[in-house]
């Protein structure tokens, strides 16, 4: 049901209004300026009479003599008014003796003098325009005409113009009303489609769009705008279901582990050996469940608003080597050669915990999934090609990673081998969490593999301008 609110009423509403105030705007004008025009016909119709009158009047010594016989009694009529004066002021010729008024009488003075007077007063049959005009004998006023007619014409000429307006405007204002709302409706149709494709949307279906075609103007933008959301909410849902089940899947495996090994511990009595050996499985599966719960910790505060962090200056040639100091002696129990070609100086600005979780995330990934007597190289270094960046190369010597993998690898809780990855104690989430941290400092984390030839992981980071060089004060 459509409601007086609804914003194709509240258009249609402004558009007659404005319409209905510019058709009132024009009405007036229109009737102002055929009031005029019919005004300035009916003076130069005065003139013109009244210059035909002055023609017949004769001035012989001064004196005026009427021998026209348009000018005797018996021809006048309550819509015409005829008036002769001497010079003297005294009245001559009258020929419609009903209609007497001072204003009349009160022009005669200044005609006299020369002017010519136009009035309206209001007669017997309705308003009269009267026209005051000098007789003149040469450069001498020998006398006063005054001529009137009645403005019933022009009245109703007017009341005619007036009742058409009256009709017309209305129609006009109800035919662009009606026009109006169909345009309203039609412009506004897409946002209905909106609106309802919006009420049908839930978290379980948003399979719902618009595919609305139509020119690209602001309502066929919304529209596409609005498939875009919607898509982004879908894969966004999507993304959300699967790291909910993953981590459900994930939390349930130690925690299974844990239930069952203190089960197992509690169902009979055993050696104090036992027990211990038990307790370190426990401990075990605690740290992997603390890992895991601290990973998806950090990922879900990164998702809820930017990753905060303190910047301090860093150099990453001294960074770097500590990393690596920390992992040989996990490369050394699995004979693998861990090497680094490290350039210097690399200054950077970043919080250095989380530089360092990137780092040893990577690094970590490397020796897990390269074979006993492989390789690990980290190389880190400014290359000029690419000026005011740092790249840092993680590469390994592992199985390599499918082309069809390699789009998911930084997806969260992905594994190119599921069983393989949880033997090794990793949790999936790893690589995701090297990610989030390069681009919380505006950088990227980039992969190369290929099957059988190992992996390379490049981090590219932002260098920072090198402090200014200490300068003495002058003596």
């Amino acid at each position: 049901m459509l409601l007086p609110r609804s914003i194709r009423w509240r258009l249609t509403g402004w558009y007659t209004l404005m319409l209905a105030g510019l058709l009132l705007l024009f009405s007036l004008g229109t009737a102002l300026a055929v009031y005029r025009l019919l005004i300035e016909n009916f003076d130069e119709v005065m003139d013109s009479q009244a210059s035909l009158i002055v023609k017949t009047i004769d001035v012989r010594n001064g004196d005026l003599m009427l021998n026209n016989d348009s000018l005797r009694p018996g021809r006048a009529n309550d819509e015409h008014l005829l008036r002769i004066y001497r010079a003297d002021g005294r009245l001559l010729y009258n020929d419609n003796p009903d209609e007497d008024a001072d204003v009349l009488r009160g022009a005669v003075p200044n005609a006299l003098n020369g002017q010519r007077i136009r009035l309206e007063f209001p007669g017997r049959r309705g308003t009269m325009r009267v026209l005051t005009v000098p007789i003149l004998d040469g450069q001498k006023v020998a006398g006063v005409l005054q001529l009137g007619l009645s403005l019933e014409d022009v009245g109703e000429t007017m009341r005619a113009l007036i009742k058409a307006l009256l009709v017309i405007a209305p129609a006009i204002v109800l035919l662009a009303g009606i026009v109006g709302f169909f345009l309203a409706s039609r412009a506004l149709g897409p946002i209905d489609r909106i609106t309802r494709a919006a009420q049908q949307i839930s978290a379980d279906n948003f399979n719902r769009r618009l595919d609305l075609r139509g020119p690209d103007d602001e309502v066929g933008r919304l529209a596409r705008t609005f498939d875009a959301m919607l898509t982004r909410l879908q894969l966004a849902f999507e993304q959300q279901r699967r790291f909910t089940a993953d981590a459900s899947h994930e939390l349930r495996s130690p925690l299974t582990a844990i239930i069952g090994q203190i089960d197992v511990a509690v169902a009979q009595p055993r050696p104090a050996e036992r027990y211990h050996d038990t307790l370190l499985n426990v401990r075990e599966q605690a740290q992997r469940l603390a890992r895991l719960t601290n990973d998806m910790l950090f990922l879900a505060r990164s998702d809820a608003e930017p990753h905060p962090f303190t910047k301090e200056p860093l150099d990453l040639s001294q960074l770097l080597p500590a990393i690596l100091a920390q992992l040989e002696p996990l490369a050394q129990a699995r004979q693998q050669e861990l090497s680094a070609e490290v350039l210097t100086p690399l200054l950077i600005e970043g919080n250095e915990d989380d530089l360092i979780r990137l780092f040893l995330n990577l690094i970590d990934n490397a020796i897990r999934y390269s074979p006993a007597g492989g390789s690990i190289r980290v190389a880190a270094s400014a290359p000029a090609g690419t000026p005011g960046t740092i790249r840092v190369q993680v590469r390994d010597s592992g199985p390599g990673i499918a082309p069809e993998h390699i789009p998911h690898l930084f997806d969260r809780f992905f594994r190119v081998d599921r069983g393989r990855n949880r033997a090794t104690g990793g949790t999936g989430l790893g690589l995701s969490i090297a990610q989030t941290i390069a681009q919380a400092h505006g950088g990227q984390l980039q992969v190369e593999s290929a099957v059988g030839k190992g992996s390379t992981f490049t981090v590219i980071l932002p260098c920072a301008a090198p402090p200014p060089p200490y300068q003495l004060p002058a003596q």
